[in-house]
């Protein structure tokens, strides 16, 4: 199945490479089964130095995307809004990295718990690892 890598799980492979937690990556990218969205990318691009920036982008930005619509992004709302009337906090960038998951039809690999909190408000969140 394919899967959309949460910040997280980049983060750790870029650190480590194949060594680390996250080496699995290696085999899912050489199977073109990995994608990318827009604040996964972001958040990376936000935390790599300059000179590194327009690589990250030119190697990650090439993955095939998880975009969203308008009705993605309502579905972001619907999502935050439920969880906030549960009592329920996440970052709005998570919603937004599970609600494009659910919409490309992959799984999501992350590496913390958050995600797990969203998926009641989004039943059909399949989580790598959990």
């Amino acid at each position: 199945m394919r899967l959309l890598a949460d910040t997280s799980v980049w983060a750790d492979y870029l650190r480590l490479g194949s060594t680390g937690p996250s080496g699995a990556l290696d085999e899912r990218l050489a199977a073109d089964s990995v994608l990318m969205c827009g604040p996964v990318i972001a958040e990376l691009l936000a935390g790599t130095p300059d000179d590194r920036a327009e690589e990250l982008w030119l190697a990650l930005g090439s993955l095939p995307w998880a975009e969203l619509d308008h009705e993605g992004w309502r579905e972001v709302g619907r999502v935050a809004r439920t969880l906030r009337r549960s009592g329920t906090t996440v970052p709005l960038t998570d919603i937004v990295i599970a609600v494009a998951t659910v919409r490309a039809e992959v799984e999501l690999w992350p590496t913390d718990t958050d995600f797990r909190r969203i998926g009641p408000a989004l039943p059909d969140l399949v989580l790598r690892g959990f």
